[in-house]
């Protein structure tokens, strides 16, 4: 690594053994280099909520400014000035019950194919390219990774099993392409893995990960000999980075206890959590590192497919979360339906309180980042596809005004879709069944 005390190059990593290479957080010493680009880029991310919200415990009353939160939504209210909710739109059918909500969530079509083709069309793999995809042609420059796709569970690769489906279409929100879908990763060790090791050395991957050797200890000399070169402020920040991968390692640590008990064919992959609130925290955990760390500047994260069986024994609710949307509008389901809900706005909102409270160049790196999080139907007692939530946060590198509730004239989530590209820079005019763009 080669370091002047004038400035350090952009894309400089630390180098340690058995393949770990550690991307480097924004300095100011880095400025130099890049006296011709943005101080700081960037960043667009996507969180799917399965199963829909209830509309009535969701969205504000009132449009404008002036809106009260609902309690759903109210963990986000600290961030109010860099919040835009939006009501009253209609999501697409997607050519299924379930499935459809989420394949189409990011381009507003879903499948493309026909469900009752036959022969070679029977399938048939195929769908629209995706607006985190347009953002990442923009946006992604010289990053490690182009985009990372980030899920809790799948739904296998079955055909005929998912809606008569692929299920390829239930374990995706991201398409680089007509035929090319980006499935989630579920596992958060191999996330970690593919963010901070070499692609092309699994042998030695496994290999540090049998000798429980931390990815930091690796490069312990390299980060000393950085620190040396830098100022006060670069040395909190590059320390308090080396900390939160500290803290993610710790946390698969925890997970891969049994490690040691696995002889021949593991059933269960090593890193993926058996408890689905620590799966919550490390998944939001690795969003935040390839930000903070410039590792990737597009993110999509599936909370969970449609329509998902989990239960939420942890916050008191044993049954499915797929049964209690289908609450049938009795009280006491509804309140369960609304405290799922609840659970994941708090977690949602602690990963924005780490953005905000991360130095990113003139800002923050909420103030550079643009997050969506939403669901592909409303109120999921009937699949309703009319008032999904859909909630946007940051500040966009400034291009977001923030603190309203913008209530549409039932236009399609694909209005959204084009004015949320448009922020990221991709200059697009349509996306699937849109008639305009939300003004955002």
């Amino acid at each position: 690594m080669f370091i002047t005390k004038k400035h350090i190059s952009r894309r400089t990593l630390l180098r340690g053994t058995l393949g770990a290479g550690i991307a480097l957080p924004f300095m100011d010493a880095m400025a130099p280099a890049l006296s011709a680009a943005p101080a700081s880029p960037f960043r667009f991310g996507t969180v799917y909520f399965p199963c829909g919200v209830q509309p009535a415990s969701w969205h504000p009353e009132k449009a404008g400014s002036d809106f009260e939160f609902k309690p759903v939504m109210q963990p986000l209210e600290p961030f109010r000035n860099q919040l835009v909710t939006v009501s009253n739109m209609k999501a697409p059918w997607g050519a299924s019950v379930h499935m459809g909500a989420s394949a189409a969530f990011l381009n507003g079509v879903g499948p493309t194919n026909n469900l009752l083709e036959t022969g070679a069309a029977f399938g048939k793999i195929h769908s629209k390219k995706t607006i985190d995809q347009y953002i990442a042609d923009q946006v992604a420059g010289d990053t490690p990774l182009r985009s990372i796709e980030l899920g809790t569970e799948d739904m296998g690769t079955a055909v005929g099993a998912c809606d008569g489906f692929a299920c390829t279409f239930f374990n995706t929100l991201s398409w680089r392409d007509e035929t090319s879908p980006l499935p989630i990763g579920i596992n958060p060790r191999v996330t970690f893995e593919r963010m901070f090791g070499e692609t092309d050395s699994a042998k030695r991957r496994f290999a540090r990960l049998k000798e429980k050797q931390s990815l930091l200890d690796s490069v312990t000399q390299e980060a000393s000999k950085l620190r040396s070169s830098l100022g006060t402020p670069d040395k909190a920040i590059l320390d308090e980075y080396l900390s939160n991968i500290r803290e993610v390692e710790q946390q698969l640590d925890r997970f891969e206890t049994r490690l040691s008990t696995i002889t021949g064919k593991a059933e269960a992959p090593v890193g993926l959590p058996e408890a689905f609130d620590d799966h919550m925290d490390v998944t939001y955990n690795l969003m935040y590192l390839a930000y903070q760390g410039d590792i990737s500047r597009v993110a999509t994260f599936m909370i969970g497919h449609e329509p998902t069986d989990r239960a939420y024994a942890h916050i008191g609710i044993p049954e499915q979360h797929h049964t209690i949307s289908h609450h049938g509008n009795d009280p006491e389901k509804l309140a369960k339906y609304a405290k799922i809900a609840t659970y994941h706005m708090v977690k949602f909102a602690a990963f924005v309180d780490k953005l905000k409270t991360t130095p990113d160049g003139d800002g923050n790196l909420l103030d550079h980042s643009l997050l969506y999080w939403g669901s592909g139907m409303g109120n999921g007692n009937a699949h309703d596809r009319n008032d999904p939530p859909a909630v946007i946060v940051g500040g966009a590198n400034g291009r977001l005004k923030g603190n309203r509730h913008i209530i549409t004239k039932e236009a399609p989530t694909a209005n959204l879709l084009v004015a949320l590209a448009q922020l990221g820079g991709a200059e697009i005019e349509k996306v699937g069944v849109s008639t305009g763009k939300v003004d955002l």
